[in-house]
């Protein structure tokens, strides 16, 4: 799996966890990544659970680093793309 490959499935699966979550992408190198989902905070553990399994995976068999953070948007605003 390509980093882009993993960005897009991460970013799929905290959309179906959140539908309103915002999603911000930072790439660091070409085999390193931080994905940050900016949700409502009921929405955390769903994004979390969603995501967990896949970024230990890429990281052990794929050698991607591939790191989710996942923000309150009522108190940590998105940045601009």
């Amino acid at each position: 799996m390509t980093l882009d490959e993993a960005i897009a499935e991460l970013t799929q699966r905290i959309s179906a966890a959140s539908a309103s979550s915002v999603v911000r992408i930072t790439r660091v190198s070409g085999e390193e990544a931080t994905i940050r989902a900016y949700a409502p905070i009921a929405d955390e553990n769903a994004i979390k659970e969603a995501t967990v399994d896949l970024t230990l995976q890429l990281l052990t068999s794929e050698g991607l680093d591939v790191q989710v953070l996942v923000y309150d948007i009522e108190t940590s605003l998105p940045p601009e793309e």
